[in-house]
């Protein structure tokens, strides 16, 4: 592997609630440092990338709009031109937009969703209704739901179902966990899946999309799900890591690898090991 490029996740790798994950700030530091290109990849649809740039920046994070790609970006890009009906905030409404792309009522060539916290029961039925007559049915995300002030509310994924029920079509997912926002990233960093790295905290959605993207992929133990939900999932990570003075073993062991003369390979050794005695991280070898 010739490493290239990093793809991370946002919440759960970057940030959790409303504080950095401890060694964040300094390997985003190290990545700039190193010439390295990076994009931060979120699913969130509602924030334009200077949004998420000035949240990550109250946390104390420095992160350029142009290190984001959100899903309404992927979203844009993937549909690429014609006439869209949006249901959706700022950051999809803004992304389709500066593609060039035409928002409107009817006549449409795709129906595009993101999370709306303005959805309304008309907005449901002339969607389904241009799905119905002909218009691709594209989401850019598709949570189900997200921990909210008081509990759970409502995500993209329960807009869609209720599209989808009505239109009797399911929609083309752009964000994690399928491959497309992954591929909109690799172009635009101009690299190919083994020259990148994904690094995500979450078996459901960052993991997956690696994998079918065909990124070699680190699980990152900072956020979501837990060395034990490994036991259930069919698309494993190719590394573990897990914390940050983990994973800059793991970029220490990738650059070391592109300095050697010689041809090399990481592999696998330990897929599950972890660390091993004194914090010596061991689920791969070098050789």
């Amino acid at each position: 592997m010739q490493l290239k490029a990093i793809l991370l996740d946002l919440d759960g790798t970057i940030y959790r609630g409303s504080e950095p994950i401890p060694g964040a700030k300094a390997f985003l530091r190290r990545l700039d440092q190193l010439a390295l290109p990076y994009l931060i990849l979120t699913n969130n649809s509602t924030r334009t990338p200077a949004q998420v740039s000035d949240h990550l920046q109250s946390m104390g994070i420095v992160c350029p709009p142009d290190r984001i790609l959100t899903s309404s970006q992927a979203a844009a890009a993937f549909i690429g031109q014609g006439r869209v009906y949006c249901i959706g905030e700022d950051g999809l409404q803004q992304a389709l937009q500066k593609q060039g792309i035409e928002l409107a009522e009817s006549e449409v060539s795709h129906v595009a969703v993101g999370m709306d916290r303005g959805i309304t029961y008309a907005k449901i039925e002339r969607a389904a209704r241009l799905i119905r007559a002909g218009a691709l049915f594209i989401g850019s995300n598709p949570d189900r739901c997200f921990p909210n002030e008081g509990g759970i509310s409502p995500g993209n994924g329960a807009i869609l179902a209720a599209i989808a029920a009505t239109a009797d079509q399911q929609p083309t997912i752009i964000g994690k966990p399928e491959r497309a926002i992954v591929d909109i990233a690799l172009a635009r960093l101009g690299v190919s899946a083994h020259e990148a790295v994904l690094i995500g905290d979450n078996l459901e959605t960052d993991i997956p999309a690696g994998v079918r993207a065909g990124v070699p992929t680190v699980f990152l133990l900072t956020g979501v799900s837990s060395r034990a939900d490994l036991t259930s999932r069919a698309e494993q990570p190719t590394w573990i890591a897990e914390n940050y003075a983990e994973l800059n073993h793991l970029l220490d062991l990738w650059l070391a690898k592109e300095s050697q003369s010689s041809p090399c390979r990481i592999t696998m050794h330990a897929l599950y090991s972890g660390s091993q005695g004194h914090g010596t991280p061991y689920p791969y070898a070098l050789e």
